[in-house]
């Protein structure tokens, strides 16, 4: 697994960089604004965790976030009145305790959030299990 360059103490303030560890299956981008920045950080915590398989972006494919000209499939962040963004992430999982896992999902999000220095944006974190499947990476 690669990381991205995180940017040093001389960084520029608008936090517009990718300072989020990278998952496969998450698209690089140069410069993110910070619902982007809060999408992608989740998605790449989320995606990291022991029982989820990947991100899904929903029947009717709802839960995606653009970045650039792609998709960050399985994650939105929406602003609230008060400048923060909730996040909801929408996943399939083995089969396993589905309630600890979302908890520790939420946990890793908030870690990575704080690690990536936007904790003061992140709002509620929601977790959807879309689907269980034995097999790493199938549908269902």
């Amino acid at each position: 697994m690669t990381s991205p360059t995180s940017p040093g103490p001389s960084a520029s303030p608008d936090r517009r960089v990718a300072t989020a560890p990278l998952n496969p299956g998450v698209p690089p981008a140069p410069a993110l604004s910070p619902r982007q920045l809060l999408a992608r950080t989740a998605l790449s915590a989320a995606l990291a965790v022991d029982g989820v398989i990947r991100a899904a972006a929903g029947p009717d494919r709802t839960h995606v976030t653009p970045v650039g000209g792609s998709l960050l499939e399985g994650v939105t962040a929406i602003a609230e009145p008060t400048g923060r963004y909730d996040v909801e992430l929408s996943l399939v999982c083995r089969p396993v305790a589905l309630h600890p896992l979302a908890e520790l999902v939420r946990e890793r999000v908030r870690q990575a959030v704080s690690a990536a220095g936007l904790q003061a944006q992140l709002g509620a974190v929601d977790v959807r299990i879309e689907d269980v499947s034995a097999e790493p990476g199938s549908a269902s």
